[in-house]
């Protein structure tokens, strides 16, 4: 049985349960305040000076619904000019790897999901964060490329990142590398390894609180000699190896929220139910992908005096 946490933080949680900024506990969105610089009062005045912002880069079609910009803003503290330089970055990443994400959607992914190798868990920890579960050990390079993982992971982010909860608690990620071999190791090249630490430090609107590593074989530390050079001290304050004592990591996670591969009391990991609520999503990626730069969408055929009508309620976009 779950034990009950703090659910003003949405701690405990069931992640499929709704919440939207409108219906934020009192101690929530003082948390935001105290912790992200975030006042309600200010909030309309905030995300107005982002859109301002995009509407000065002639070269960028965005999002501006507050919702979007909203995360941006959260990711950064509210400070404008980091929020703006985020939201640049998270776009520039799909220019500078377009093949990535090209057909960026649910649908295109759906091979790889169903190896059930990633999603979030169904419920939040103790300080209302989300939960992703990586098992990269598992993973056959003969099934999906290493791209399409990346890919798979990043869309589960997408998807997650909706959520106010996890807006202002932020993320946690657990990576599972039972059975990692030199099949996999070869497949990280550093240039792989760039695009992970840029997603997690630099383009993506996430507060990622801490990574968990457990079952890591030695030859784990070929892949940590690769990736550390690239980390911000920051990042590396965050990071946790825990090997297969599983304690260790129930000390940060319960185990009373945790699938029985790391010892907890959730059954095995599953992520059908997750991946189904991200299906639901396939319109909004298909949409998302009218975004971007003027050179990446061109072929698109979205045009900078278009108005692009989509993600109501708002239904504005900086399109100059």
């Amino acid at each position: 049985m779950m034990a009950l946490y703090n659910r003003s933080v949405g701690g405990g949680t069931d992640i499929n349960e709704t919440f939207d900024n409108s219906s934020l506990s009192t101690e929530l969105l003082e948390k935001a305040e105290r912790e992200l610089m975030e006042k309600p009062s200010w909030r309309d005045r905030d995300i107005q000076a982002l859109r301002d912002m995009i509407s000065d880069d002639p070269d960028l079609v965005s999002r501006s619904d507050d919702a979007f910009l909203l995360r941006f803003l959260r990711a950064r503290k509210f400070d404008y000019t980091r929020s703006f330089t985020l939201l640049q970055n998270y776009y520039m990443m799909r220019v500078k790897h377009a093949n990535i994400f090209k057909d960026f959607t649910p649908s295109a992914l759906k091979h790889v999901h169903q190896l059930n190798l990633q999603g979030f868990l169904p419920y939040r920890d103790p300080e209302g964060r989300a939960i992703f579960v990586f098992r990269g050990g598992l993973w056959d390079p003969s099934l999906c490329s290493a791209d399409d993982l990346f890919r798979a992971n990043v869309i589960c982010l997408e998807k997650q990142i909706d959520d106010p909860l996890t807006q202002i608690n932020g993320v946690v990620a657990i990576l599972d590398m039972k059975m990692l071999g030199f099949h996999h190791v070869r497949h990280f090249s550093p240039s792989h390894a760039l695009k992970v630490v840029s997603l997690v430090q630099d383009s993506f609107p996430a507060r990622f609180k801490a990574v968990h590593i457990v079952n890591e074989p030695a030859l784990f530390d070929l892949v940590l000699t690769i990736v550390k050079p690239l980390i911000s001290e920051k990042l590396k304050k965050r990071i946790y190896t825990h090997g297969s004592n599983m304690k260790t990591l129930h000390s940060h996670i319960p185990s009373d929220i945790l699938p029985s591969e790391f010892g907890g009391l959730t059954g095995p990991f599953s992520n059908k139910a997750f991946i189904e609520k991200l299906a639901e999503e396939e319109e909004t990626f298909i949409q998302s992908q009218m975004y971007g730069y003027i050179s990446q969408i061109a072929e698109k055929g979205v045009k900078k005096t278009v108005s692009l009508d989509t993600f109501s309620p708002y239904r504005r976009v900086c399109i100059r």
